[in-house]
């Protein structure tokens, strides 16, 4: 979805980005989400102010997690051996690539 807000409704979680579950990171998405919500309900001065900043926040690690999982999952539909040739040559890398950018604060 592009948009998560209307009017005074906010869509947090898979409600609003879904993706497929290859990275684990439903639960923790939504858990970000509720947590940048709070934080900018807090420090904006008015509700509308405050969904534009929500929105303008989360959507640049929203999109990037999602390309994540759209890249996992081509490589789960790799073929096994080529899969399994990728993993031990480069295995560690791409799990560090995939995963290191979370750690990052929201």
């Amino acid at each position: 979805m592009d948009d998560w807000v209307k009017g005074r409704v906010v869509l947090i979680g898979d409600a609003a980005h879904a993706s497929s579950p290859s990275m684990a990171e439903g639960a923790a998405m939504a858990m970000e989400d509720a947590l940048v919500l709070a934080e900018t309900l807090a420090a904006t001065a008015t509700l509308k102010d405050a969904l534009v900043a929500y929105t303008r926040r989360r959507k640049p690690r929203v999109d990037w997690v999602q390309k994540q999982c759209v890249a996992r999952d081509k490589m789960r539909g790799l073929p096994a051996w080529g899969r399994i040739a990728l993993l031990k040559l480069a295995g560690n890398k791409l799990y560090k690539r995939s995963y290191t950018p979370l750690t990052d604060p929201i």
